[in-house]
Parts: C-alpha cells; sequence; structure tokens
C-alpha cells in the first residue's frame, strides 16, 4: 500500500461521514487526468486537441481537470480526435445487485 493509500485509509476511519463519497469523486478525477495522458501519449497539446475537437480548450481543459459526469459521446469524440484507440472497461460498484442498489459503476481506461 502506499502512503497516501495509507493516509487515505487513515482520515477515513477518523472520520466515515466527511469521506463517504471521495470514492467517485475520486474516479471523476482519475478519469480526467486519464485523458489527459491520452492526448500527451498523442502528442498533441490541448489547443491542438481542442481545435480537434471544434470547442473552446477552456472546456476540454475541465474534462482533464474535473472529468465529472462525462458523456460516452464526448469520450467518443475525445478518442477521435486522438487519432488513437482508449480501451475502456466498466465494472459493477460495490453491492450492486441485480436491482442497481449500492455505489456505482467504475470506469477502467487503457490508453495505447
Amino acid at each position: 500500500m502506499s502512503d497516501i493509500e495509507k493516509y487515505i485509509r487513515k482520515r477515513r476511519n477518523r472520520n466515515p461521514r466527511a469521506w463517504a463519497d471521495f470514492d467517485a469523486k475520486y474516479r471523476q478525477y482519475a478519469l480526467g487526468l486519464l485523458l489527459a495522458e491520452h492526448r500527451q501519449k498523442a502528442g498533441l497539446t490541448l489547443s491542438v486537441l481542442a481545435k480537434r475537437m471544434r470547442m473552446q480548450k477552456s472546456a476540454l481543459s475541465r474534462l482533464e481537470n474535473h472529468g465529472e459526469d462525462m458523456r460516452l459521446s464526448t469520450i467518443a469524440r475525445y478518442v477521435d480526435a486522438t487519432r488513437r484507440p482508449l480501451s475502456l472497461k466498466i465494472y459493477p460498484g460495490e453491492g450492486a445487485t441485480a436491482k442497481g442498489a449500492g455505489k456505482s459503476a467504475f470506469l477502467q481506461f487503457e490508453s495505447t
């Protein structure tokens, strides 16, 4: 376990209510980081990718820095603009049941 993971576990144990939605927020943040990494592997700047996607550079920056509730169509546009494949896996969340109760599903990306 890394130092940051130890720190998070310690803080979560100290105040579980304050950290209740940490995992969901972290996954949203991580999604943006993964997309930024994908763009960088493609050798593209924010400006070039924004132009290819026909969107404002500031809006693209928000996607990479926050990644909140991003649509699959937006991710598809992003991948099209990088011209590089991106694998996406969606896993059920903890406690998921046939009725859909439990924590939300999470995504895992693999940039090639």
